[in-house]
């Protein structure tokens, strides 16, 4: 077609190929994910049973550190004029994210991105027609998975691709008003292009799929170099719409992977790196289980007893029976083999490892017996996850600049916001719009908090109070009381309070009216001639005690010798039975 500038026939045959070039990877995913559901979630799940689901573990965990809570942007400008519109623009654009509810769609995005790449779609919705959800005027942003998403296979890297796009249904009815009576419904799969097993398989059969309304499979094609949209019919191959891309330079796709493969387009996820060891881990354990239930411990009497024998089954725990045979002996066949647990064990401690220590990074328990060693545990094991998690904040900055040019660029949508005036309590109500934003898009920078994208508990948000107030506050308590400052220790309690989970502390600590004439005021600055001095002379006792503490690691490396049949000392074994919490 003259309009599209290159042969549609070429296009068709270069994207059949790239899908044929992702089946194995998505098959790879499909398999990971059959893993992490295990056998209980559906008929499509594992196999087998999967007691020990180390995948679930990781992912539940990195998923949390990556993308725990919706991300706050925060808009710049290098021109001092049009500073006040930076903080009328990040007020607007920080409505964004709970409108749409990007922290869920990141959390899948992180997620999908441990399995094999996270993709999302960014854009506007430009029609009349409500489409996939979402109304004319609002922005979006959608996650696609590898079963639908693809891109040129034939690239060296993903800055060489020449095109992406996506697969999805449609509601015929909304198809035939966006572009024409002429388009047919399809027959709804969850198979497929080429008849390759997709992630719903695991919760939906194949070959049975029924749909409430006809519905019609749409595939997008953003052409980088033509700088085109293509729509056509996935089944049809009619092609029903061609567009020009006026958005974002970076285009409607934005992707998310951890672990770039030199001359491939595909990142390497994580989860391909833990699978061999979670299916490791769960034979074995499979195996162990096999045999606790085998093992059997039954009774032997010699030949010529059977009266004896019958008698002494019959008889009840505590009663007196009249016995003249030899006594008889237990014999214990079966059991666990104590080599297959100590390599249990190491696997569980290698999936731990290769997943980035995930004991100390879950919180699951202490890695070492000592706070301090615990500290410099967490900081190596952050060290990769702090690349992660750059990653996922570059991601999202991403997909917050084409949010933010969407919004400058919108001639009808209006927002109010709520600015505050700095210094008071009060705020002043504006209207965000095309007619109230002064310069240009390019003049303001768009970057990410990136604190507020992890999820701060009270337990960890009351020890950053008191180690703010250690730090900077009360070393400088002189200089702020010279500046007319104080702490107000009504409201620090009351923090304390609400933060710890300590109603009590409230009760404990009272305030009453100040007394008059009391050298201690009320405004908290102390004459320091009146204020109680400390005694001249103090003596103070440091007392260090040892106390064996005990770690996960540790006891299970104990356990191990001792199941191999190697010689520990009696501190070793001592850890075995204490706790590691």
């Amino acid at each position: 077609m003259s309009d599209l500038g290159i042969s549609f026939a070429n296009l068709r045959s270069s994207i059949d190929w790239s899908q044929q070039q992702l089946a194995k990877p998505r098959q790879n995913r499909m398999k990971a994910i059959q893993q992490y559901v295990g056998s209980h979630y559906s008929d499509g799940g594992a196999d087998k049973r999967v007691p020990t689901n180390f995948l679930e573990l990781a992912v539940s965990i990195y998923t949390r550190q990556l993308a725990a809570q919706s991300p706050r942007v925060l808009v710049s400008t290098k021109s001092d004029l049009l500073k006040p519109q930076a903080v009328n623009a990040q007020i607007a654009l920080n409505q964004i994210p709970d409108e749409i509810d990007l922290g869920g769609t990141l959390r899948k995005a992180v997620k999908e991105a441990l399995f094999s790449i996270g993709v999302v779609k960014v854009g506007l919705c430009g029609t009349g027609v409500e489409i996939l959800g979402h109304e004319y005027g609002e922005p979006f942003v959608d996650i696609i998975s590898i079963d639908d998403y693809f891109l040129d296979m034939s690239a060296k890297s993903v800055g060489g691709i020449q095109f992406e796009g996506n697969d999805y249904w449609i509601q015929i009815d909304k198809a035939r008003k966006l572009y024409g009576d002429a388009i047919q419904p399809d027959s709804y799969t969850v198979v497929g292009d080429h008849g390759e097993e997709r992630a719903e398989s695991v919760s939906a059969d194949a070959g049975g799929e029924t749909s409430f309304n006809d519905r019609t499979w749409m595939r997008d094609v953003w052409l980088i170099d033509e700088q085109k949209i293509v729509t056509y019919g996935v089944k049809s191959h009619a092609i029903h719409s061609i567009i020009d891309w006026d958005g974002p330079e970076k285009g409607p796709y934005h992707k998310l992977g951890f672990s770039d493969v030199p001359g491939n387009t595909l990142p390497l996820p994580p989860v391909a790196l833990w699978r061999d060891l979670h299916e490791l881990g769960n034979a074995l354990f499979r195996k162990i289980g096999r045999q606790a239930d085998g093992k059997k411990t039954i009774v032997a009497f010699q030949g010529g007893q059977d009266d004896a024998a019958k008698t002494l089954q019959k008889a009840r725990d505590g009663d007196g029976i009249n016995y003249n045979g030899k006594p008889p002996t237990s014999i214990t066949a079966g059991g666990v083999d104590p080599q297959a647990v100590a390599m249990f064990l190491q696997t569980k401690d290698l999936f731990s490892y290769f997943g980035g220590n995930l004991d100390t990074m879950g919180g699951l328990a202490p890695a070492t017996d000592t706070v301090g060693q615990d500290k410099l545990l967490t900081a190596a094991a952050s060290a990769r996850l702090a690349d992660m998690q750059g990653q996922a904040v570059a991601f999202t900055k991403s997909i917050f600049k084409s949010l933010a040019w969407y919004e400058w660029t919108d001639p009808v949508r209006k927002r109010e916001i709520e600015k505050p005036v700095k210094g008071t309590n009060i705020t002043l109500k504006r209207t965000w719009s095309k007619e109230t934003r002064e310069g240009d898009f390019l003049d303001y920078n768009f970057d990410i908090d990136v604190y507020s994208m992890q999820n701060d508990t009270p337990a960890e948000r009351l020890a950053k109070l008191g180690t703010a107030l250690e730090r900077f506050v009360f070393p400088a308590i002189p200089l702020l009381q010279t500046q007319g400052g104080q702490i107000d220790l009504k409201e620090l309690i009351s923090t304390i309070s609400t933060l710890g989970n300590i109603p009590e502390l409230k009760d404990i600590v009272t305030f009453n009216p100040p007394i008059e004439g009391s050298e201690i005021q009320e405004s908290g600055d102390a004459n320091p001639s009146t204020a109680p001095s400390k005694a001249p002379n103090t003596t103070r006792n440091y007392v260090r005690t040892s106390r064996p503490g005990a770690s996960r690691s540790g006891k299970d490396a104990a356990l191990t010798q001792i199941l191999m049949g190697s010689n520990v000392q009696n501190a070793e074994a001592d850890t075995i039975g204490r706790s590691a919490s």
